[in-house]
């Protein structure tokens, strides 16, 4: 799957505020950047869907449609946080398919600009 232009997101705070508004999560983790330097993240990270918005920017090209289409099924990890600064793009792998010749999914990671992945996992679309 070419994903060279699925562009990269720089996260800010002013994001991380909004999607605060946005959704009402207003953990101070989050929102406030006093509490959250006394934390061992040493300032604040973004909530999970924030990462992840180069993922749905592929989804949306590789399906032509605005959301996951009906069906869909997407597991993932969180395996670091992502700070107001950090980078993020994403990796896949080409479509699998299993031993029965079904769709397996793809393999995808959100990564930062120091080459961390900071999510990974696997979505699998409809058939």
């Amino acid at each position: 799957m070419d994903l060279k232009d699925i562009p990269a997101i720089t996260i800010t705070q002013a994001m991380i505020d909004e999607y605060a508004r946005l959704s009402g999560d207003f953990n101070p983790l989050h929102v406030d950047p006093v509490m959250a330097a006394a934390t061992p993240f040493g300032g604040t990270i973004a909530h999970g869907c924030i990462p992840m918005e180069p993922l749905f920017q592929a989804i949306r090209k590789l399906t032509g449609a605005p959301a996951l289409p009906p069906g869909s099924i997407m597991s993932l990890r969180y395996l670091r946080p992502s700070q107001p600064g950090d980078t993020i793009r994403i990796e896949a792998l080409p479509q699998a398919v299993d031993a029965e010749g079904k769709d397996a999914g793809v393999a995808f990671a959100c990564i930062n600009q120091r080459g961390d992945k900071v999510i990974e996992g696997r979505w699998t679309l409809p058939q």
